[in-house]
This record gives structure tokens, sequence and C-alpha cells, in this order.
């Protein structure tokens, strides 16, 4: 089941077991996001909040000042992070494969590992990447999304000072 309510909807709303909530956006104050994330802990059950916010345009910290809770900051996926996490989708497309179709790529496979200075298991890691259309991984950054480029977060032990 998946809801989606606004702020004025999500006051009136009483639904139990809730196990994740994804806000687009924190709430102007510590009330809301109290009542917000709350639903997923009633009756002594715990969930997920994910609260999605810009940290130029948003009062986060004092947000998790004000709440008295610590938030985990978690940045966007790099393609990397993404790759490894549909991992285990891969193995599964390749148990599905049947037996009798083994034979058929036995001798492809001897000569892969024969011939080509890879372990079995680098050589199985290529067949699960390629299985689910990675032949590569494209680094991008994270504010610009452009490939080849980097998202830097740099921060001072101290104030520091521009001429500006």
């Amino acid at each position: 089941m998946t809801l989606v309510a606004t702020n004025v909807a999500a006051r009136g709303l009483d639904i139990n077991d809730v196990q994740l909530i994804i806000q687009s956006e924190p709430p102007r104050d510590v009330e809301d996001y109290i009542h917000r994330s709350g639903t997923t802990g009633r009756e002594g059950n715990s969930g997920v909040a994910i609260t999605l916010y810009e940290l130029r345009k948003s009062n986060i910290s004092k947000l998790e000042r004000e709440a008295g809770v610590k938030f985990e900051h978690i940045s966007a996926p790099q393609p990397a992070d993404i790759a490894k996490a549909v991992g285990g989708d891969a193995a599964e497309v390749i148990i599905q494969v049947v037996d009798s179709v083994i034979p058929v790529f036995k001798s492809a496979a001897e000569e892969l590992l024969n011939n080509f200075g890879l372990t079995p298991v680098e050589l199985l890691a290529k067949a699960l990447a390629k299985s689910i259309g990675y032949t590569e991984i494209k680094h991008m950054s994270l504010l610009s999304y452009m490939e080849n480029n980097i998202t830097l977060h740099l921060e001072a032990g101290r104030h520091v000072y521009t001429p500006s």
C-alpha cells in the first residue's frame, strides 16, 4: 500500500503499521516533524522517516536540535552504490538460468578462465554486471550530474572569511 498525503491531509490521518515515511521537504516546525515521523513509531513499532532537503534552503539542523534526535545524513547514491545494491538481483538472474544451458556455454567459460588472467570470482562478477546491464560504472557529480566529475564537500575547522 502506498499513501501520498499533503501536509494538511496528513494531520487528520490515523494509520497503523506505517514502516516508512518520506517527507519531500522538511516541515517548518518541530511539531509537524514529530507528528509526521511519529506515525512510524506507534504502539511500540519502529520505522524509518526520511526527509529530503536542500542544505542551503532548509533548517534541518535547527529541526534536529529542537526535536532532540540525531539524524543520519545520507547523500544521493553514486552509480557504484546503485550497482552494488542491485547485485543481489543480478545473482537471482543467474540462479534462474536452468542447468541444461551449462553445456552450451561451458567451453566459452573455460576459455575465459584460461585465457584472460581473471579469477573465477572476477569473471563471475563481470557476468553478474552484464546480466543487469552494467558494462562500466560512470562517475558523476551529485550537483551537476556531469559524467567524470565528482562533488566535494569541504568542512573547515574554523570560519573561512572571503574578501566579498
